[in-house]
Parts: structure tokens; sequence; C-alpha cells
């Protein structure tokens, strides 16, 4: 059992280090105007991620949800 515990901890902290990431790079994006394509891919990566994780177990899927909604707003939004 422990090392179930240990596999669904590496997989949460994957799920969270994507979705900082992707976040990095569209935050960058934003700001600097580099890494278009970057942060367009890890959106992407990071929203088939978010699917799997969501038809696992919804909670499971939650962290990845938050960070695709953020990144995605932070990406796509116009600036004033």
């Amino acid at each position: 059992m422990e090392s179930l515990a240990l596999l669904v901890t590496f997989l949460l902290l994957i799920q969270v280090l994507l979705g900082a990431v992707t976040l990095t790079f569209a935050i960058l994006y934003r700001r600097r105007g580099t890494f278009k394509l970057t942060s367009q891919i890890l959106i992407g990566l990071l929203a088939l991620q978010t699917i799997w994780a969501l038809s696992v177990l919804p909670a499971f899927g939650y962290p990845a949800l938050v960070f695709l909604i953020a990144a995605t707003l932070v990406r796509f939004l116009k600036t004033k």
C-alpha cells in the first residue's frame, strides 16, 4: 500500500509541476511576448492531462483544472 500511496503522490506532484510550468510560460508570454508556441503547446498538454485526471477521479483532476483555467485566462485574455 505504501507504493500505491507513493505513486499517487508522484502523479499529483507531476500534475502540479506541469501546471506551474504552464502558468509560468503563459505569464512570460503575457509580459514579454516570447514563448507563444511553447505556452500554447503546454496548455494543450495540460488540457489532455486534465481530461485524463478528471475521468479517473474528479478530485484528482481539480489541481490541473485550476492551473488550466488560470493559464488559459492569463494567456488568452485581451489586455487593456
